[in-house]
């Protein structure tokens, strides 16, 4: 009957240790994390998902691509200077559709919509993760340019002669 007592003992403490231990997040759960956050508003807790040498980069063929912003540049000026004069009221909508992982990389496809500068901007994005020290060290983000252009900065699309 002791060793019931033990048994039953031991067993409840490996289920309490077990009911209180978390697993860390995964990385594409702090992907999707930041995005929301950031979205939303929460610069703290994307700034502190973010690595001490993040970088982020809008790849494509329009006048904000390529442009390499490290971690001051993207809550200032990207945040401020770029996304809020585009979408100035925010993405209505702003969903995770898909992620693919693999050790410290990890893709996320997603969808947007939102009320542009310029109309209605709804645009499907593919956001390229890179994890450091389990912080995200960069993001490479790609989308439609050809939306961003003619949604956000009203280019006229002019065919070749």
């Amino acid at each position: 009957m002791k060793l019931i007592a033990i048994f039953f003992t031991l067993l409840m403490s490996i289920h309490a240790f077990a009911g209180h231990h978390e697993e860390p997040q995964s990385n594409a759960a702090k992907a999707q994390l930041f995005f929301t956050a950031f979205l939303s508003g929460d610069a703290e807790t994307a700034k502190n998902l973010a690595h001490e040498d993040f970088t982020f980069v809008f790849k494509g063929r329009t006048q904000i691509s390529n442009l390499v912003q490290d971690k001051d540049g993207f809550f200032g000026n990207w945040s401020n200077n770029v996304i809020a004069k585009l979408v100035p009221e925010g993405f209505t909508k702003f969903d995770f559709v898909k992620s693919i992982s693999e050790g410290n990389d990890v893709v996320w496809l997603a969808e947007g919509d939102a009320q542009g500068i310029n109309g209605r901007y709804d645009n499907e994005y593919v956001f390229v993760f890179e994890f450091s020290e389990g912080k995200i060290l960069s993001i490479a983000e790609y989308n439609s340019d050809l939306l961003v252009a003619t949604r956000l900065y009203k280019q006229k699309l002019v065919a070749d002669e």
